[in-house]
């Protein structure tokens, strides 16, 4: 099965690229409308889907590789979320809704960053 792994996984965002060490996507969720009619009995519900989602977002965490910047100055940024692995790919319309960074002495510089999807389409 082909995916992201974090050997050799990479995204890149605005110019932002990083190695990938952990990825949890939340699919958006669907939005229904109560279309219950007045004369339906108290224990009837009627819940329709209205074609449009809400939410949605791609948490990522990352080591840094040391040719990007600081992710923090890209923060309320729209743009080409595009992660990439050995032999797949995939890319998404997002907007950068959190950065995090934690520096240790002698260690890698790790961080977190929360995106938000923009283009989801449900099937």
């Amino acid at each position: 099965m082909a995916g992201l792994t974090a050997h050799g996984g990479t995204f890149t965002f605005q110019g932002f690229t990083a190695a990938i060490t952990g990825l949890s996507v939340e699919t958006p969720t669907a939005e229904v409308v109560d279309m219950t009619p007045s004369s339906a009995s108290a224990s009837t519900v009627v819940m329709v889907p209205t074609g449009a989602w809400s939410g949605g977002s791609i948490s990522v965490d990352y080591i840094r590789l040391s040719s990007t910047g600081d992710p923090q100055g890209i923060v309320k940024l729209a743009g080409q979320l595009t992660f990439s692995s050995a032999g797949y790919s995939v890319s998404r319309r997002c907007i950068l809704q959190s950065a995090s960074t934690e520096a240790r002495f002698g260690d890698l510089v790790r961080g977190s960053l929360r995106f938000v999807l923009t283009d989801y389409q449900g099937t």
